[in-house]
């Protein structure tokens, strides 16, 4: 993994982009008022679920207790309707039966039978702490309360709306018209606490309201109610520090050894601490069991076990009549588990606290100075491999800020971070795509264009050092070309080198593979490198012979002319180099070396001894494809500065192509002539060369070979002797 820097304009880049990116983000949460949304929530009822059932939920105090009215209940009772006198009997019961509080989940508005109401009333005033409830419109905007006549709105004006000691901006919900209790009901009743349901946008209870404003003063919810009366804090002792929390103080005569703590939004809602499903929560009883409990003396024992001192949530949960909504961990549940889940939560003081703004700006900010600084390096996979790390450990922060009760918007942070990461990426490719445009431009004239696209994909095969590969070289040098240039001006040898290089460019180019290097007008090329290429060797040799049949017909157009003729010695060889980015930090060259490159450099010039034009070696001849080129031993030679002795080939063309006969017989008798000589057959030898001869007056080779052979003394030769020539020249 590459940890240079990148350049310096891409480093402004991108420190621009990092900050053009997280400034909308600020700006959007400044508008809209909040960093919280509604799939924040329900990604987080996902972990609420989980949590829950790995038992990291909150708490479940053993004094809360649901009586039930069921289908069952109504059959006991032979009723189709909630008759007020049954409930008068479920009242005394439970007076009896000393529990600390008990409030209703149902509001009785009207009138019914007579003695039904007075015997209900008379119980309500015999149970002493029993809590009703009141049903509420309200309004985010500020409105006037609409009064209504009798008892029940006298009393909820003059003994539940109070003043807690307030701090920070308010902006609560308005109280404007009530659902209250008949009035015989709400005179008997010990106090009041409102149910109104608060659901979010997507229909599940998640919070609820903790206090709604009626003109200059404020009812609680019933779960809030029920809690400062046990706890004996007065209401106006109670602080709302609005948008942060409300504070239970434990005062002096209470019964709190600490402050209860309920974090709120700047809208007085406070998030549900539901501490289990509902078959698995509280306990619970039918209101018919209850009584018929009651009536056993052998179970009564049993009863005071079950509600002594325990706070009772009374409430209809028969079918057709029960009020059911959906929480995060299940749909379709009576909804008064949100105020015993209230009421739970202030009595192990155990609530979720939501992330402030201010926090989640601090994270995005430092996902966004990480996410740039991974971007710094010159590999991007730093870059990827931290967006990585993050996401997971949003995730992960998510589930450990969940089991410690801190809510965390991880849709937000997720979607910020994604934000941030895709827009960086997207901004550094259009503002480097000029830069590689033009690299690509430019490399394009010395390496095929397959190769570039493949290298700008895949830049990690650029590296500065070297990779040993067996690869295949070419040199190239134009005959005589000091004596050609002696005679030419040099505007005119400059235009035909010009023309000459640009030819055999595109030849190299065009059969796969890279210019190397010029050097005047020699030209050097590999193949096989910098990517992988298993006919490396046929396409070197194949563009040597391009090279020759070009330069043929680009003779005969510059004689036409008058240009001088030109002609070039080719030399390849094929064997294991060293290829890379070789230099400094700052200014380096791809380039291959290794013997290997030195013996192609010497086949080039040994063209010179055996007037060839294509020479290549024996490793070339071995990994050409078979039967596809023509070819011919010429020689094993030393070249200068080596001891080993190497067999070289020239080629003649393609097999594909047509050969004259006499010069296809002039090969095979070579050949014969060759390996007799190796196999010191002198006599045959000779015999073969002179037949070559005849058949190639002209041939420089066989003429060498008759002298070579005249010269040897097959007696004095040693047991090492291979037949080889050394070359004294380059």
């Amino acid at each position: 993994m590459n940890f240079e820097l990148k350049s310096r304009k891409l480093i402004r880049l991108i420190v621009v982009l990092v900050t053009g990116l997280l400034t909308p983000l600020f700006i959007f949460w400044g508008v809209s008022g909040s960093v919280w949304t509604q799939p924040d929530f329900q990604a987080l009822d996902l972990f609420y679920r989980l949590a829950v059932k790995s038992g990291h939920g909150p708490k479940l105090s053993p004094r809360i207790v649901y009586v039930t009215i069921t289908d069952e209940t109504y059959a006991y009772f032979g009723k189709n309707i909630l008759d007020r006198a049954d409930m008068a009997r479920v009242n005394s019961v439970l007076n009896e039966l000393g529990v600390e509080a008990v409030a209703y989940d149902i509001i009785f508005a009207r009138p019914s039978n007579i003695d039904s109401d007075k015997k209900f009333a008379e119980s309500i005033s015999e149970l002493g702490s029993l809590y009703l409830p009141i049903a509420f419109a309200y309004s985010k905007k500020e409105k006037s309360f609409k009064w209504g006549e009798g008892i029940a709105y006298e009393r909820f004006r003059s003994d539940c709306l109070r003043r807690p000691v307030e701090k920070g901006a308010a902006m609560p919900f308005y109280a404007t018209r009530a659902l209250m209790q008949s009035d015989s009901f709400a005179e008997a009743a010990f106090n009041f606490g409102h149910i109104s349901a608060f659901n979010d946008s997507d229909g599940v209870s998640r919070h609820v309201i903790m206090l709604l404003k009626v003109g200059d003063r404020y009812f609680p919810t019933l779960s809030l109610a029920i809690f400062l009366d046990y706890a004996r804090v007065p209401f106006n002792k109670m602080i709302v520090d609005w948008g942060k929390k409300i504070v239970i103080p434990a005062i002096k005569g209470g019964i709190l050894e600490k402050d209860v703590v309920i974090p709120i939004d700047d809208r007085g809602r406070a998030f549900i601490p539901f501490a289990q499903k509902w078959d698995k929560g509280f306990k619970k009883m039918g209101a018919h069991r209850l009584l018929q409990y009651f009536e056993d003396e052998d179970l009564r024992g049993n009863l005071s076990e079950f509600f002594e001192g325990n706070f009772v949530f009374i409430g209809d949960i028969s079918v057709g009549t029960s009020d059911l909504g959906q929480t995060p961990l299940e749909p379709d549940v009576p909804l008064i588990i949100t105020h015993t889940s209230m009421l739970n939560g202030m009595l192990t003081n155990t609530f979720y606290h939501k992330w402030s703004f201010r926090q989640i700006a601090g994270l995005v900010l430092l996902i966004g100075i990480l996410l740039g600084v991974s971007a710094l390096p010159r590999s991007s996979w730093i870059l990827y491999g931290t967006g990585g790390f993050i996401l997971a450990g949003t995730i992960g922060l998510t589930w450990l800020q969940f089991v410690h009760f801190s809510l965390f918007p991880v849709v937000t942070v997720v979607v910020s971070f994604l934000f941030i990461f895709f827009g960086l990426i997207a901004g550094m490719e259009v503002a480097v795509s000029r830069e590689r445009a033009f690299i690509k431009n430019a490399f394009s004239r010395y390496v095929p264009e397959g190769v570039v696209n493949q290298l700008l994909a895949n830049p990690e095969l650029l590296h500065l050092g070297g990779d040993e590969r067996v690869i295949t070289v070419l040199f190239s040098d134009i005959e005589n070309f000091t004596s050609i240039s002696e005679k030419m001006a040099p505007p005119d040898l400059a235009g035909l080198l010009n023309e000459y290089l640009t030819e055999m460019t595109d030849l190299v180019l065009d059969h796969g593979g890279i210019i190397d290097k010029y050097e005047g007008d020699a030209i050097m090329a590999e193949y096989g490198a910098p990517l992988p290429m298993p006919d490396h060797a046929d396409k070197a040799v194949r563009t040597g012979l391009k090279m020759q049949g070009r330069l043929k017909e680009l003779r005969e157009k510059w004689g036409e002319k008058g240009l001088p003729e030109m002609r070039c010695r080719i030399g390849i060889n094929t064997g294991p180099m060293i290829i890379g980015n070789m230099g400094s930090d700052r200014v380096f060259d791809y380039t291959v070396i290794g013997d290997a490159v030195n013996l192609a450099s010497r086949l080039e010039g040994a063209n010179k001894r055996y007037n060839t034009y294509l020479m290549i070696s024996e490793f070339t001849h071995k990994c050409l494809t078979p039967g596809m080129f023509s070819t011919r031993v010429l020689d094993v030679i030393k070249v200068k500065g080596k001891k080993k002795a190497v067999k070289v080939f020239e080629v003649c063309g393609e097999t594909s192509e047509d050969m004259d006969p006499n010069l296809e017989s002039f090969h095979k008798t070579y050949h014969t002539a060759f390996e007799a000589y190796l196999a010191r057959d002198f006599v045959f030898a000779r015999e073969k060369f002179t037949e070559a001869l005849s058949l190639q007056p002209d041939d420089p080779t066989s003429k060498q070979m008759l002298a070579r052979i005249d010269a040897l003394n097959p007696d004095e030769l040693p047991a090492d002797w291979d037949g080889s020539v050394a070359l004294t020249s380059k």
